[in-house]
């Protein structure tokens, strides 16, 4: 099973936000997806996508995808306009994405943005007082990178599902560099 959740803390403490996602589940087989509030599937079947990954590839510490807009290279589609504000052009590219690479993955060994984050629930158990000792300070931002830490500490995978491209605001009507909203 899949479950997926937009994490979301009132005091801003993600980490929280995600362990508390992360207790709702019973199942250490289950795997969860955690969006960000700002990023959008583009395709219907994005859930059955996410399923053939998960079961392609089993042993994966964490899935990730691309993005219409990102800080990490990886995690952007070669050619993608970050800049182009047309939601049929990111759907376009969503579709040209997963027929030219479905089911193929890239392997990232650096951490990694968190607009899309899949783990597995026995993952995050075997991962999360690393994580949560070195969130303590952080309440919204870095969250993701301690997460790709621990994963790759762990010795596990982090696999960008190449067939798979969501939409990402990430404050494309100011800039990347702008971070009112998370104070």
């Amino acid at each position: 099973m899949v479950w997926f959740f937009t994490p979301y803390s009132f005091q801003k403490k993600l980490f929280t936000a995600y362990d508390n996602y992360m207790n709702l589940i019973a199942n250490p087989n289950d795997w969860v997806c955690f969006l960000d509030g700002d990023t959008s599937f583009l395709l219907p079947d994005f859930g059955h996508q996410i399923q053939q990954y998960i079961d392609k590839y089993p042993g994966t510490g964490m899935f990730t995808c691309y993005a219409s807009r990102c800080h990490y290279s990886v995690q952007v589609r070669k050619g993608t306009d970050m800049a182009n504000p047309d939601i049929l052009y990111h759907y376009m590219q969503a579709l040209t994405t997963f027929n030219s690479f479905h089911g193929k993955v890239k392997e990232i060994d650096r951490k990694v943005a968190g607009h899309l984050l899949v783990i597995q629930k026995k993952t995050w158990i075997q991962i999360r007082d690393q994580v949560k000792k070195s969130s303590t300070h952080n309440k919204i931002l870095g969250v993701d990178s301690k997460i790709s830490n621990a994963i790759l500490t762990a010795g596990l995978k982090i696999r960008l599902m190449r067939g798979i491209y969501i939409f990402h605001f990430l404050r494309m009507s100011t800039n990347f560099g702008d971070k009112k909203h998370l104070e």
